[in-house]
Formats: structure tokens, sequence, C-alpha cells
């Protein structure tokens, strides 16, 4: 689920909205296993599911003339939401996928990876969003996750000399051990790193 990250330096009590390119809804168009996107939603709501003719359906939902990429985030969400035939492991990679959607998309436009680096080493926190509750019965929401993977995503992109090399392994960590406490994956995982 989408929406802009919020930022939030320490000192201050409100956070700010983060760049654009923390949005999942921004339509910056990208190729991710050969084949286009609009936006980071639109490739990670196909990703639930086995049928290709409802993942072509929503690959070809291209913003419409006078349409926001918020509304345009809001629908393909929507119909996200009809499709059948969802993947057995789809809570455990759910996650993930959203991790790599968003990795390609930074990984094929520098002026993005630009503007994430610019927000230095401030918290990223996502907006309101969905949750859900886990395995564990916990209930987490896409909120902190979109903060994560942001931050992940960030940390990432910077030369190896300045990453901070304890907080990408939590990082990638988190990742790992939700993908584990969500029972793994049964199904390759596509993408950047499959």
């Amino acid at each position: 689920m989408g929406g802009p990250c919020r930022l939030k330096a320490e000192a201050e009590k409100l956070a700010t909205k983060a760049p654009d390119c923390t949005d999942n809804f921004q339509v910056r168009p990208f190729n991710f296993d050969g084949q286009e996107w609009q936006s980071v939603e639109q490739r990670y709501q196909a990703q639930k599911f086995l049928d290709a003719t409802f993942k072509e359906k929503l690959r070809l939902m291209e913003k419409g003339s006078g349409e926001s990429d918020s509304q345009h985030g809001m629908r393909v969400w929507s119909e996200g939401q009809r499709g059948r035939d969802l993947r057995p492991d789809w809570e455990a990679v759910k996650v993930e996928m959203m991790y790599r959607a968003n990795l390609a998309k930074y990984l094929q436009h520098g002026d993005l990876q630009a503007d994430l680096l610019a927000t230095g080493d401030a918290q990223l926190d996502g907006a309101a969003s969905t949750k859900w509750v886990m395995k564990s019965g916990q209930t987490v929401g896409w909120s902190p996750w979109n903060g994560l993977i942001q931050t992940r995503i960030r940390e990432e992109l910077k030369p190896v000399s300045a990453q901070d090399s304890d907080l990408l392994e939590s990082l990638r960590k988190q990742f790992e051990d939700y993908l584990v406490c969500q029972g793994g994956n049964q199904l390759p995982i596509p993408g950047v790193g499959s």
C-alpha cells in the first residue's frame, strides 16, 4: 500500500513529507523481470496472484488523463483486492516483494536515488496504511514497513564506505525474520536478487 513516507528528525515533534520517490503510488515507469510497470504499487498488486491474465490486466492499467498518481494508485490497489488465485505464500513474501519493486524503481532512476539519498539519515516512517495479523498474533502494518524499505534502500544506495553496516545488517535481518516467521517462500520470489 502506498502513500509518501514522512521524515522525522530527532529534535522535531512533527514529521514532514518525504520526497515523492518514497510513495509507492508515484508513477515512474520501470522494468521488473522484463515488463514495464507504472508504479511500485501496480507491480506489488500484480505479484500477489498466480493468474497471468489477471496480472496482465493490472499491468496494463495506465494513469488516465487528469488522474493523479494517488488516484491511479488507489485504482490499482482497489483492483488488486478483487483478484483470486493468491500466491499460497503471499503473507510471507509480501514485504520482500514490496522491497524488490521499490529497489527496481530506484535502480532505474538516478534522480530518484538522489532524492532518497538527500534525506540523509533522517528517520523514514510510512504514512498510515493497512495492517494485518502475523502468524505469531502480532499486528503489523505498512506504515513501519514502508519506512524500513526506504531506509534499507537508502543505505544500500550509498557507497560501501559510507554505509552504516550495523544498520544495514539489522534491516536485512528484520526482512529475513519476517519471511521466516510467516513460513518462508513456497514459490520463487521474482525480481532483484532472485
